[in-house]
């Protein structure tokens, strides 16, 4: 027979339950980024996980500040509305800190310096000193990209959308493009990889822009922005920041 007793201990079992629950869901940081964009997030085929160093260093942050982290993959463009919807709690997909992005979404500390970079037919390179160069031209851009913005500036180019920085670059090894301009590390990255040893692209040792990069989350949202900037610093303080740099990009250079 369920007596009064038993039926109380079952409700309390199920509060309990139902708290937490609604805990862990509390603690789970639903975390936005393009996998297509090696080395800072992309889809590893032989794990079939999400990897890369933006991926490795919000697992670590996450877990610092108490959270569970959970990646949903989607595309640049679509990042920012996703915070904005709060669909997502934060968007870390080498996200360069912009006065345009900035009116929408709110930025933490910056956690990489980077920077803009062409990158080129074999061909092009030699004849490419600067943006001067390059008016005029058809240039390749990622949808929603930092280098797409910078490409925007350039009188007289014709720009051609990719949602991918590898589509962009296999168009110009076609020559469909004359030339994109976009993050350094990622274009090295892409130089040093297996794809590109059958292609014909070349980066001109040029830095465009001296960029920032930091994780988006919603305006307003102070208490998330202080947990993870604590977090961050962290990480940083007890060498974790570095392990992860240097598995991606080498040694990290001392300032």
């Amino acid at each position: 027979m369920f007596t009064t007793k038993k039926w109380a201990m079952a409700a309390m079992a199920s509060l309990t339950l139902f708290a937490n629950i609604s805990s862990a869901q509390a603690d789970t940081l639903k975390i936005g980024s393009e996998t297509v964009y090696p080395p800072f997030e992309f889809l590893d085929p032989t794990t079939g996980q999400y990897a890369g160093f933006d991926i490795d260093l919000i697992d670590a942050i996450a877990k610092k500040a108490g959270f569970e982290p959970q990646i949903y993959s989607m595309g640049l463009d679509a990042l920012i509305p996703a915070i904005m919807s709060e669909t997502i709690d934060v968007a870390i997909s080498a996200l360069t800190i912009t006065p345009e992005r900035a009116k929408k979404v709110d930025f933490t500390k910056p956690y990489y310096e980077s920077g803009l970079t062409i990158m080129t037919h074999k061909d092009h390179v030699q004849k490419i000193r600067g943006t001067k160069d390059l008016e005029g031209k058809t240039l390749c851009l990622e949808i929603g990209s930092s280098g797409g913005l910078f490409s925007a500036t350039i009188p007289g180019v014709k720009l051609r959308t990719f949602n991918s920085a590898t589509e962009a670059f296999m168009e110009i090894d076609q020559r469909g493009c004359y030339a994109m301009i976009n993050d350094k590390p990622v274009n090295e990255y892409f130089l040093a990889s297996k794809q590109a040893k059958n292609m014909n692209l070349a980066e001109v040792k040029i830095v465009l822009s001296e960029d920032n990069y930091g994780f988006a989350l919603k305006k307003g949202n102070d208490k998330l922005k202080a947990r993870l900037e604590k977090a961050l610093d962290e990480v940083v303080a007890d060498g974790t920041y570095e392990k992860i740099y240097n598995k991606w990009f080498g040694p990290m250079m001392k300032k």
